[in-house]
């Protein structure tokens, strides 16, 4: 794929005379006319990539010598020959799942050595019963199903009430939580303070006597002890992969096994250790899982036995890719084996015949590692959404002694390069390479943050399928898996595949690097390993990140030093990025936290890349409910007293909210319905200016942005625009708009402007996807506060290349003196078909604020003190005018046509000649199957919209279905033809 070579032909003029911009090649700067070529920084610089990667290469550091040994394998390359297609014979050996149902109960676990009197004492409940003896009567042991956290198996089982209802939570923390010096989400619950006990009894098959057994745990969170038939088999920390133990000797074949896993209780901090953080209660409610939470088997182990496949795409040139297979083989003999590797390529979501490979291979007795490299004819190349298919193959490595397989590994794959350049006048010796290119294509992102989607590890397949959906029809390209939440499991890597949507992974350190002693090296080295090895071959993946927000520790003794020495060790494709921010990104919380405006709070933090940004909202009420009382929405201001309100907030304090009222001000906020409603539209704006501002700077001096965040871990007030619920925010709507792959938008200096005075916004194009836009225009008005246009231009567009942005002209005005509190532009971009791009619609001069409420916004968002917060909510809910909500009055029509019994559209007609501001559909179902494709839009004067939607239940009607705007009343829908 390459881009078109076609120039840019722009033609604008107003409503009455014409003006014209010649044609501009490349990007032009509507202030100087001047024009720069993108991409054109020289490769001579050494930049912040290379300085980091020659020092990995140097260093010696490791935590686990086994990984150590592993990482200094030589790499035999070996010599491939094209084949004949080969029929799959079986792989791996037999497998017995060990899932299902277990027993599980509690102990009081070892005590601290500052409170021991006796060796005895030091010896755990468990230990001391000898609860990983064999054949004990566990009858009294709570029934679970494995995988599960300990949490989640106690709420199944009715031993524990909901944590996410109500106050259940802030109760146990009151009440029982330790140790009580810490506030109360701070502390540690009763779960949490114990160690907990699992057993499974099981059978082995009688084929497998004599054979090497291997027991596997795919996820322990988060450290635990083992045993079998009441034989230790040892400790292991690290909840993102192991640990696995040969048991052939172990195993009794005449009678029943039993296996028993004691985990310890979590650990006192999440610094320095590699899991999920906010449950500590520092942010987004408290829970800290405990569990089995991915699954337990046994495996048959041949003599030869392949691991660890790993395609790499060195190039794509022609019509042919060229890859680099490597993988290992280990030999449990004593002798070396002669063997032929056999390689099969086959289309996964595609149809090609079978590319066969094959070489001959000696493999000593231990770990071998080899390296062969083949040439893919006529490759499915994979692509981010809006660039092409998400082609994906299938990788089949065999190996054969004498015509029989002795085993097999697959993988799943996707042919693409990926570069990282580096943008025009970085600065090489403290910035990364920020410009993504994917197959030669030149990417501006268009992402958010991503939180994990369960405190108690729930990995439930449809709510992953729920939440990338959503991202995917938003235009989301790109999530970081933030590093304040997990490694992320294979269903997520899987759909993001499958989507097109990349993803940055960061390790899971927050708030400081993991550091010796705090930080276990051993068990970093064993998970960073595990994990680089476990998802490499994920073509959405494309960076590698050591955490959030860490601090930098001078030296290369620091754990995330570790960290990305494995990474490129394990995985050279993909950038590793010491932290975020870091290396020319920047986490703007100035807006917000520090309680700064957004527009001038994001425009005073320029940088190359956006990684966090944001203002918290509410949920809608239909969520709300499922964790709140319908009393506690019923009454409006809030107090200390509601502790389960408090419980959901961001950081369980009222002045939560306060912070969001600064923004959420379109009028005054006497209940929660207001509150909701405005919260969420505060974030939508706020997360669309940062938005746009950086995308305006695509291909020069701004690369992407990630707003903060997506989803939720908890149910409650937060950053997400789709709650824990999977239902979206208005704000969501706002992210859709922002992230438009085609779209026409403005940039402007601030929200409110003096009257009389100029306006002055730059209109901006872009185009990102892999095709041309032949033949469009972009109109723009300006709307006074009668919602007459006071201006009006129209760009005409012959053609706008595949992959191209540019900045294509200023609109000015003089601002009517009597009607411009608000005023409004709106930004059209359709086809000469009239087929519609994207309709983007500003207001401006909105807010009116009273003294009270400016006298609450001196003070310090941060430290807002807490005797003041019934005084600024009494200031934000004082009546005043509310200039969005007193616009003339115009009329909605809508109609709802079902297409099938699960699809259908509603035909919204704004039947005045003035528009419809924020158009609003409310009472639509929040099933997970459920979906709109727009909502929060304005509409022309006399324009009708169709709005495609898919529901789960097969109704003829949407009964709760209501149609609003800001300027017009609700109304019902009727049924169309």
């Amino acid at each position: 794929m390459t881009v078109e070579p076609d120039t840019l032909h722009l033609y604008a003029f107003d409503t009455v005379i014409g003006d014209t911009i010649p044609d501009a090649p490349g990007i032009r700067d509507p202030v100087s006319g001047t024009i720069q070529d993108a991409w054109t920084q020289p490769e001579g610089n050494r930049f912040l990539d290379e300085i980091q990667d020659a020092a990995y290469a140097r260093s010696t550091l490791h935590g686990r010598e086994w990984v150590e040994r592993e990482s200094r394998l030589p790499v035999h390359k070996v010599a491939c020959r094209q084949t004949r297609n080969f029929e799959p014979a079986q792989g791996k050996g037999a497998t017995l799942s060990l899932d299902g149902s277990w027993r599980m109960t509690s102990a009081t676990p070892a005590k601290t050595a500052e409170s021991l009197h006796s060796l005895q004492s030091q010896l755990s409940e468990g230990v001391k019963k000898g609860w990983f003896r064999r054949g004990l009567d566990r009858d009294a042991w709570i029934k679970v199903d494995v995988p599960t956290s300990v949490q989640r198996a106690l709420v199944k089982a009715g031993k524990l009430p909901d944590p996410f209802w109500n106050r259940n939570t802030w109760d146990e923390l009151e009440h029982f939580g330790e140790p009580t010096s810490l506030g109360v989400m701070a502390r540690k619950t009763r779960i949490e303070q114990k160690e907990w006990w699992l057993a499974r009894r099981f059978k082995p098959p009688e084929a497998w006597r004599g054979r090497r057994v291997r027991l596997y745990f795919d996820g322990v969170d988060y450290a635990g002890s083992f045993y079998l038939n009441g034989h230790p088999l040892g400790h292991h920390a690290g909840m993102f992969g192991g640990p696995e133990f040969d048991v052939n000797g172990l195993l009794d074949y005449d009678a029943e096994n039993e296996l028993v896993v004691r985990l310890d209780p979590p650990p006192f901090t999440w610094r320095g250790v590699l899991k999920g953080s906010p449950g500590w209660g520092w942010h987004y409610g408290h829970l800290i899982s405990i569990g089995l939470w991915r699954s337990v088997r046994l495996e048959v182990v041949p003599d030869v036995e392949i691991a660890s496949p790993f395609v790499m795409t060195r190039k794509i040139a022609d019509a042919d890719a060229e890859l680099d297979v490597e993988f290992y083989v280990d030999n449990h003999t004593e002798t070396p084996k002669s063997l032929v590797i056999r390689l099969g390529f086959t289309g996964r979501n595609f149809d090609q015949d079978q590319q066969a490979f094959a070489a001959n291979v000696e493999a000593m007795p231990g770990r071998n590692r080899y390296r062969a490299r083949v040439t893919l004819r006529n490759p499915h190349l994979w692509w981010p959404m809006n660039y092409g298919p998400q082609s994906l193959y299938r990788l089949r490595v065999e190996a054969t002694a004498n015509g029989a397989t002795l085993d097999a590994a697959e993988t799943t794959f996707g042919v693409r390069t990926l570069d990282m350049r580096p943008l025009p006048g970085a600065r090489a010796d403290s910035t990364y390479r920020w410009g993504f290119v994917v197959n030669g294509m030149p990417l501006f992102i268009k992402g958010a943050n991503w939180c994990w989607s369960d405190p108690m590890l729930e990995r439930d397949e449809a709510k992953y399928e729920r939440l990338l959906e959503l991202a995917r029809r938003a235009g989301i390209q790109m999530f970081r898996a933030w590093g304040g939440g997990i490694i992320e499991t294979d269903t997520f890597y899987r759909l993001c595949d499958e989507k097109g949507i990349m993803v940055y992974q960061e390790f899971p350190y927050c708030w400081g690097p993991p550091d010796f002693p705090l930080t276990n090296p051993g068990t970093l080295d064993d998970q960073v390993s595990r994990v680089v090895k476990r998802l490499r071959n994920h073509p959405s993946l494309v960076m590698w990140g050591g955490g959030n927000e860490n601090v930098h520790i001078d030296g290369e003794d620091e754990g995330l030093f570790l960290v990305g020495r494995r990474c490129r060790q394990y995985d050279p494709t993909r950038p590793f990025h010491r932290t975020d921010p870091w290396g020319g990104s920047v986490h703007n919380w100035n807006v917000f936290h520090r309680g700064a405006p957004i527009d001038s709070g994001y425009q005073g933090r320029p940088t190359v890349f956006l990684g966090e940004y944001g203002i918290p909202s509410m949920p809608n009420r239909s969520s709300c409910v499922r964790f709140l009382q319908k009393e506690t929405l019923e009454t409006w201001p809030p107090t200390e007293d509601d502790k389960g309100l408090i419980a959901h907030l961001n950081q369980f304090h009222l002045r939560d909210l306060v912070k969001v009222l600064r923004y959420a001000d379109y009028g005054p906020v006497q209940n929660w319905r207001q509150y909701i409603e405005y919260s969420q539209m505060a974030q939508g704006d706020a997360l669309r200016f940062a938005a746009e501002m950086q995308r305006a700077g695509s291909g020069r001096n701004k690369s992407g942005f990630w707003f903060y965040k997506f989803t939720d871990l908890f149910p409650g007030q937060a950053w997400a625009v789709v709650d824990f619920y999977g239902t979206p925010k208005l704000s969501y709507w706002r992210a859709m708009q922002a992230c438009r792959p085609q779209s026409a938008f403005l940039t402007y200096d601030r929200f409110h402007w003096p009257v009389p005075g100029p306006f002055r916004a730059t209109v901006h194009l872009a185009n990102d996807t892999n095709h041309s836009i032949v033949g469009a225009r972009v109109r723009v008005a300006l709307f006074a506060s009668d919602l007459t246009v006071f201006r009006q231009r129209t760009f005409r567009i012959e053609r706008l290349p595949a992959n191209q942005q540019a900045s294509v002209g200023v609109v000015e005005s003089a601002l009517p003196a009597e009607h411009s509190t608000p005023f409004l532009a709106a930004v059209r971009f359709e086809t000469d078909s009239e087929d519609l791009l994207s309709d983007n619609w500003y207001w401006f001069n909105f807010k009116h604020k009273t003294d009270a409420i400016r006298t609450i916004e001196k003070e310090d968002a941060w430290t807002f003190p807490a005797t003041k917060i019934p005084d600024a909510f009494a200031a934000y809910a004082e009546p005043r005018p509310a200039p969005l909500l007193q616009l003339p009055r115009t009329r909605l029509d809508v109609s709802v046509e079902r297409s099938d019994p699960h699809r259908g559209q509603l035909r919204i007609h704004n039947r005045s000649n003035l528009p419809a501001i924020n158009v609003l559909i409310d009472g639509f179902p929040v099933g997970w199957k459920d979906v709109l494709s727009d909502n929060s839009f304005c509409l022309w004067p006399g324009e009708s919209r169709t709005i495609a939607f898919e529901t789960e239940q097969p109704e003829p009607a949407l009964p709760n279905l209501r149609v609003r705007a800001w300027n017009a009343d609700p109304v019902t829908a009727t049924s169309g033809a």
